[in-house]
């Protein structure tokens, strides 16, 4: 009986020159990562163009009373305010170049109650006593954060790699605060609680950014446009948010 050896030689053989063994890019890479953020968000309401006119007294009685023309309130009138933030989350990279990327966190932003938001809340019918509270006091709102985005890695080396990307952002406002009397947390409220300025549960963005990979350490900045509205207004609020990352990659 012949032994089977040179028969599993070549069948061995073969399979070798056919069959090219699989590469190590192909296998996808996982990256866990940690970061803290800061950066700014911008509101800009809106708000249609109203005419304000004062009532002026007759000179004599019996004349027809006049109205002067006091100034104009609304349009767009944009604000920027801090923001910051932090989130844990997973980056897949495929064949060393495209990946995709999920986090998960909390933020951060603030806005005045201005003169603006005071108006608006008086022509809604709101009671005067709780909107001259609020005029003029810092606003906290706290939101969780859901972006889903993907992207290509254009250059990369052992030490220094570069991302850009795209995607969505899922924002969940939770609940805000206003400082009273010197007390951080002196009014709480959900979202749609704010008088003249009913802020949107849900807020979808689209999000444009680049990541830069210094060994473990991640560099990732980027901006998002809202949108929906902010508020559930009959005008709309576009919002225009920057931030700032740094990370650590596990």
């Amino acid at each position: 009986m012949k032994k089977p050896i040179p028969a599993l030689a070549l069948l061995t053989f073969c399979a070798a020159v056919w069959l090219p063994p699989s590469s190590a890019s192909a296998v996808p890479k996982l990256d866990i990562k940690v970061a803290v953020g800061i950066g700014s968000t911008t509101i800009v309401p809106r708000v249609p163009t109203i005419d304000l006119y004062e009532e002026d007294p007759p000179p004599n009685p019996g004349d027809t009373q006049e109205m002067t023309y006091s100034g104009t309130v609304g349009g767009k009138n944009a604000s920027s305010f801090f923001n910051w933030g932090m989130q844990i989350g997973a980056r897949v990279t495929f064949d060393n170049k495209f990946f995709v990327e999920m986090n998960a966190g909390f933020s951060r932003f603030y806005f005045t109650y201005g003169e603006q938001l005071t108006l608006i809340a008086i022509a809604e019918g709101q009671d005067p006593d709780i909107v001259e509270r609020l005029t003029g006091q810092r606003v906290r709102m706290n939101q969780m954060e859901i972006p889903l985005t993907a992207g290509y890695r254009p250059y990369a080396n052992p030490y220094f790699k570069i991302f850009v990307y795209g995607g969505l952002v899922n924002t969940f406002n939770i609940r805000g605060f206003v400082e009273l009397d010197g007390n951080r947390k002196g009014l709480q409220f959900r979202p749609g609680d704010v008088p003249g300025y009913t802020i949107a549960p849900y807020l979808a963005g689209a999000r444009a950014g680049v990541q830069f990979d210094l060994g473990p350490l991640n560099f990732d900045v980027n901006y998002t446009i809202g949108m929906n509205s902010l508020t559930k207004t009959d005008f709309r609020t576009n919002t225009h948010v920057f931030k700032v990352f740094l990370g650590w990659l596990f």
